[in-house]
């Protein structure tokens, strides 16, 4: 009778510990994501179901950047594996080295279940296409002024968050609407991208509220946050991230970030793991 009693124990032993690993299996599951680099400051974020994209669609490399290749843009066009349902993209501000709306255009005519968010610089330059009546209901704009407090919405499941900071070269870029986007994924994942932000804290510093109500797992900063104090003081104890990644970057990769030890994308098809932290 006590060894009945013993492997009856050992058997629900067996089997709770089973389930915990099972469990925290799952959790692991659930607890990541991933970016893959396109080139300049495009990225394809995966997680779960959904698929998004930054600033993917662009021509002008200012004979300095790298360019989304041919086959990954066409690719995205035709709804190819991996790009295949791609739920939305992003537009962080309308610089020819950021968007470009014709693409878009036939981007989103190709993909009628897709949706575009972007400030409404880039909405407004969208709409001016001969055909974009076709598509300006899959558009959300984000209109921001600068000092305006965070705009918040909810497209397709995600939650996206989104402020005015500006352009890298302030005052004199003063009237580009550039945004800073963060958004939580399903699986309890957020990232942020930055767009071309300017890396003085007095842009960030009245939105101490936005940044503390969540965590950023992984925020993609344009690479120069890297080479001044105040940039990296910015990434690390201002926007509550826990990890960066710099995009922006030069094909030909700076010396000094070559040697700065912070990571960054500079090869297309680079990937990295999201933790959620």
């Amino acid at each position: 009778m006590n060894k009945i009693i013993v492997n009856l124990f050992i058997l629900l032993l067996v089997s709770f510990n089973v389930n915990v690993f099972a469990d925290q299996t799952k959790q692991e599951v659930k607890a990541s994501a991933s970016a893959t680099y396109l080139g300049n400051e495009a990225v394809m974020i995966e997680s779960g179901s959904h698929k998004i994209l930054f600033d993917p669609f662009f021509h002008n490399d200012y004979n300095t950047y790298q360019l989304v290749p041919e086959a990954i843009r066409n690719a995205i066009f035709n709804g190819e594996k991996p790009y295949d349902g791609i739920d939305i993209v992003f537009i962080s501000h309308a610089h020819e080295d950021h968007f470009s709306a014709k693409d878009m255009l036939k981007f989103l005519i190709n993909h009628p279940k897709a949706k575009m968010v972007a400030p409404k610089q880039a909405a407004d330059s969208l709409n001016q296409l001969s055909g974009s009546d076709k598509v300006m209901a899959q558009v959300r704009s984000v209109s921001l002024t600068y000092g305006d407090q965070p705009w918040s919405g909810e497209v397709d499941g995600l939650i996206i968050e989104a402020v005015r900071i500006p352009h890298a070269g302030w005052p004199g870029r003063a009237s580009v609407e550039n945004i800073v986007f963060r958004v939580s994924l399903e699986q309890g994942i957020t990232i942020m991208h930055m767009g071309d932000a300017d890396p003085d804290d007095s842009h960030f510093r009245p939105l101490e509220a936005h940044w503390q109500q969540k965590i950023t797992d992984t925020a993609f900063p344009p690479y120069w946050f890297f080479s001044s104090a105040q940039g990296n003081d910015i990434l690390n104890n201002r926007i509550n991230a826990n990890a960066h990644v710099g995009v922006h970057v030069p094909v030909n990769v700076p010396q000094q970030l070559k040697a700065s030890g912070k990571d960054y994308f500079s090869t297309v098809g680079d990937k990295r793991v999201i933790h959620q932290h």
